[in-house]
């Protein structure tokens, strides 16, 4: 299962939809959130599953799930979303 999908099933995430990962890996979608994100490289190679080693760092979860709810509160407001 992936990352997205894993999260979005936890107790409490009910109201997230999963992000198309095509939207995630356009930069366009994600401008100026590498400013606001801490580990915004890292947190997103958990979201989109490139590189599991970040996977076990609590630090690198606590700012993948921040990233992630900022890209969906975009994703939401789109035709696709």
């Amino acid at each position: 299962t992936s990352w997205i999908a894993w999260y979005c099933g936890l107790k409490g995430n009910e109201f997230l939809c999963e992000v198309d990962k095509s939207y995630i890996e356009d930069g366009f979608n994600l401008y100026g959130l590498r400013n606001v994100v801490p580990n915004y490289t890292e947190s997103l190679k958990v979201i989109l599953d490139v590189d599991p080693q970040y996977g076990c760092d609590s630090d690198i979860l606590s700012t993948a799930a921040l990233l992630y709810g900022l890209i969906h509160a975009r994703y939401i407001i789109t035709t696709q979303g």
